[in-house]
């Protein structure tokens, strides 16, 4: 067995981790305060306009490591604020998003197949199935948004709703495996 032969787990898991993104993101109320409305954010519109910021993403204060030893770039750091900004080329493309986002739950399906192909024979119980798969969606879609949300501040509320949503992209996921995995067929 190889990751095509499961064709049909890899889409239904795919659309379904969409689909649980989806409900997280838009429907249900726990990512509404993860987002705040910056103060003066008129004030602070017009200064990026005025600025001239091009769309990017943005450290400040910016320095590179051989500036840190200039007292006035340490004093930069002291006084602070701190943080990113991320400016975007546009308002965002819903269509390409959502097909971006599929696309990117389809991958995450397709490796968790090859995975699985490599390592569950046909005819597994749903519990190893699940047990195995779910494990695999839950390490891809919790670990990887660990490290950007150390280095980049991500509030800790905000990193605890990510991570509880992929443990529910990862059981979703697990559960597409479980259920459609191949029987095991012997011909005599």
């Amino acid at each position: 067995m190889n990751a095509f032969d499961l064709w049909l787990p890899i889409v239904v898991a795919g659309m379904g981790g969409f689909f649980a993104s989806f409900l997280a993101w838009a429907i249900l109320p726990h990512h509404k305060p993860d987002w705040r409305r910056p103060p003066e954010e008129d004030a602070l519109l017009a200064q990026i306009r005025a600025a001239g910021t091009s769309p990017g993403q943005y450290l400040f204060p910016f320095s590179v490591q051989h500036e840190l030893k200039d007292p006035d770039v340490r004093a930069r750091w002291r006084r602070g604020p701190h943080g990113t900004l991320v400016v975007w080329p546009g308002p965002p493309n819903m269509g390409r998003n959502l097909a971006l986002t599929v696309a990117s739950f389809l991958a995450c399906a397709f490796l968790m197949a090859y995975v699985l192909a490599a390592t569950i024979p046909a005819g597994a119980s749903f519990g190893k199935v699940f047990q195995v798969a779910a494990t695999i969606g839950v390490m891809a879609h919790v670990f990887g948004a660990i490290p950007g949300g150390v280095w980049f501040g991500k509030p800790l509320r905000a990193m605890a709703t990510d991570l509880a949503d992929g443990v529910l992209y990862g059981l979703v996921q697990g559960l597409a495996f479980a259920v459609l995995w191949p029987e095991l067929h012997v011909t005599g």
